[in-house]
């Protein structure tokens, strides 16, 4: 039997004008929430009913969740409140004023977004290594090469990657975007569509019965292909961690605001995330400005003369 809640939450979920990652999960938080609370009233859930079940959410290992799992379920949480509000649904928001949990420092918790996981260059070798089909190669060579989101990558087709531009008809928010099309990864889906007899159009990313490949079956290939791949912390490696990979990478080697158009991210801040120079990159800029500046005044010797001091 369906609850006053379910159907709220589904309703409310079918109206969210979200792309595929943050819509899935929206949808698995809010139906996880309602699972654990049953027949509850919507107008009768009080703050602290919030804040004992935000306290503890455990994975399905019986563990209790990281900081910023909780903080993505407060997040999701608030918003649907804020819509019940607004639906009449509530007299006021419960979330409202519920504080978010803290890091607790003394088991090595940080606040969420302060630390980015991005692999080694001999990980992606060895994961696209361990790839058993042109398709996963290609797929994951893209988001390495691209930083487009897994979400953007399994919605595109073949008729929008051309002359070297990835056309992103539906990026974050539902925003169309434009990512590039690096030399490596065309080779690769160039062969990838020769095996599948060359079409012109459709997904890109296709199921051996021609279905457009879902994230679930994405991430399980890429979990197959990342076996023994693990974190420094000892913790799997996950497919956004590709993505994550591209933006570090190139964070310090170019403007922030280029790798903010590149990554599509609507918030400069999140850029800066990846904005962490290192001493190396320091150095290497510092010479390179440095030569360049040496350069000119060996190619301009006139303009180039000390003035004496008057």
């Amino acid at each position: 039997m369906q609850t006053e809640l379910f159907e709220s939450i589904t309703r409310y979920i079918a109206n969210l004008n979200l792309d595929g990652d943050t819509l899935r999960a929206y949808t698995i938080d809010l139906h996880k929430f309602e699972r654990t609370i049953s027949n509850v009233a919507i107008n009768s859930i009080t703050r602290d009913q919030l804040k004992s079940y935000l306290d503890n959410l455990t994975s399905k290992y019986g563990q209790r969740v990281s900081l910023a799992t909780q903080n993505r379920h407060y997040a999701s949480l608030h918003r649907f409140f804020e819509w019940c509000l607004q639906e009449k649904f509530v007299e006021e928001n419960p979330m409202e004023n519920l504080p978010r949990r803290r890091p607790n420092k003394d088991i090595g918790e940080v606040m969420p977004g302060t630390i980015i996981r991005s692999l080694k260059k001999e990980q992606v070798e060895k994961l696209l290594k361990n790839a058993q089909t042109t398709r996963e190669k290609l797929l994951f060579t893209l988001l390495y090469t691209s930083g487009i989101r897994i979400s953007e990558a399994l919605d595109l087709n073949i008729q929008d990657i051309h002359d070297g531009t990835i056309h992103i008809q539906h990026g974050k928010g539902n925003q169309p975007r434009q990512a590039y099309l690096a030399k490596q990864t065309e080779k690769l889906m160039l062969q990838y569509l020769e095996e599948r007899g060359n079409p012109t159009s459709g997904a890109l990313f296709v199921t051996t019965h021609g279905q457009r490949l879902s994230y679930a079956r994405a991430r399980q290939l890429f979990m197959d292909a990342a076996r023994n791949i693990l974190n420094s912390d000892g913790t799997q490696v996950t497919i956004h961690q590709l993505r994550h990979t591209f933006c570090t990478e190139r964070a310090g080697h170019i403007d922030s605001f280029v790798l903010q158009r590149l990554a599509g991210h609507n918030d400069i801040r999140t850029t800066l995330r990846y904005a962490k120079v290192s001493d190396t990159v320091a150095k290497e800029a510092f010479n390179n400005f440095d030569e360049w500046q040496e350069y000119k005044r060996k190619t301009s010797p006139e303009d180039n003369r000390l003035k004496p001091v008057i």
